[in-house]
């Protein structure tokens, strides 16, 4: 039995600390995954809360065998999901599509933003940033905080368009490779 294996048993035993353990080593992942599917960060938030609450509350009549915790909680908070978002389709006037409940991908751009949420995602992404150039911290800064256009930026910064685009694509890849290792 795994560590990860034992926490879950713990957990549905009653054991805070576990559930603890669990909350803190998945949160990131569940919001990440919930992010993509929604789209929509404070309903990723207000899922993955009540999705713990949910957990704790149950956690007499839940399995105790989990063998992929994180692969569990995937599936329960994507379920949490599609039925908020039912929910709140019941609510209000917009017609019924199943299209709405369809995971929608979202881009690594809008990823990073949402982690800025929490100030540890802050601390690593600031540390991924310095890793960056100065022209490339400069350009990343203009398009994810300014929000500015590449037309603009271009302007801004007297650099082709083409050029701007290529400077981003390269300054997202590199942060790729540095949020995996801090993440």
């Amino acid at each position: 039995m795994s560590s990860n294996d034992l926490t879950w048993k713990e957990m549905t035993e009653g054991n805070e600390n576990a559930f603890l353990t669990i909350y803190q080593e998945n949160y990131r992942y569940l919001f990440s995954y919930g992010f993509k599917i929604c789209g929509n960060k404070e309903l990723t938030k207000d899922s993955i809360q009540s999705l713990f609450m949910e957990m704790w509350n149950r956690r007499n009549t839940i399995a105790t065998d989990v063998q992929n915790v994180r692969s569990y909680l995937f599936t329960w908070l994507r379920r949490k999901i599609s039925h908020n978002l039912s929910q709140q389709k019941k609510g209000s006037a917009v017609e019924n599509n199943a299209s709405a409940l369809e995971p929608t991908e979202m881009s690594y751009e809008e990823l990073l933003v949402a982690f800025q949420e929490n100030e540890e995602q802050k601390e690593k992404l600031k540390r991924a940033l310095n890793n960056l150039t100065k022209k490339q911290l400069e350009i990343i800064k203009l398009k994810f905080y300014e929000n500015l256009s590449y037309d603009d930026i271009s302007a801004k910064t007297s650099l082709a368009t083409r050029t701007v685009y290529n400077i981003v694509y390269e300054s997202i890849l590199k942060l790729r490779e540095f949020m995996i290792i801090f993440f």
